[in-house]
């Protein structure tokens, strides 16, 4: 995990300052653990907590081709927090998963995601249209628009791959890098008469 770790770290390095973030590695609390065996947060600016099912005959090989991604999306949040972006509403949240997920594809060099395994066929334009009456709120369901509790509705990690292919899509309108659109406001992918001003 070490070892693992330090390769990620100076991989990450290449395009943002980490050195201040600590890491800190933890198992998942008894029936939490992630399918993938990996997760992760970002507890703020200074540190992020990395999740390991540590009960996994196969934890070692899933963390030498999982971690990467991982701890980048995690760190990009860090980062991100650093720059006091809001993140209380759901146009804030899909912004803030889709360019953490943006970092992971830069980072791993274009390797898919493994939360859009299943999204390949998925119309992210028609989600984003019904979830469009939340984006001002505070007061949505994340396990329902992120982690699939409602799967009749939106599939799991909808929420990640709208945000992933708003900012996939700003990115190549705008010629813009994931350390310029880490600064933006998430109205900046969301709203097309903003856009032009950002």
């Amino acid at each position: 995990m070490e070892h693992t770790i330090g390769c990620a770290l100076i991989k990450i390095g290449e395009f943002l300052e980490v050195s201040n973030i600590d890491i800190t590695v933890s198992p998942f609390q008894t029936g939490e653990e992630s399918p993938s065996g990996l997760g992760g947060y970002a507890l703020s600016e200074h540190r992020v907590e990395l999740l390991v099912d540590s009960s996994r005959d196969d934890i070692a090989e899933i963390i030498k081709t999982e971690l990467l991604e991982v701890l980048a999306h995690e760190l990009h949040h860090a980062v991100r927090l650093s720059f006091h972006m809001p993140t209380g509403t759901l146009s804030q949240q899909l912004i803030m998963e889709g360019l953490a997920c943006h970092f992971e594809n830069l980072v791993t060099n274009g390797k898919p995601s493994s939360l859009f395994k299943e999204l390949d066929n998925y119309d992210w334009r028609n989600g984003l249209e019904q979830m469009s009456h939340l984006l001002d709120t505070k007061d949505f369901s994340l396990d329902k628009l992120f982690l699939g509790s409602h799967p009749d509705e939106f599939p799991k990690y909808a929420g990640y791959w709208i945000g992933y292919n708003l900012v996939a899509e700003y990115a190549k309108d705008h010629n813009a890098t994931d350390a310029e659109m880490m600064k933006l406001e998430p109205s900046c992918f969301l709203n097309d008469k903003v856009k032009a001003a950002c």
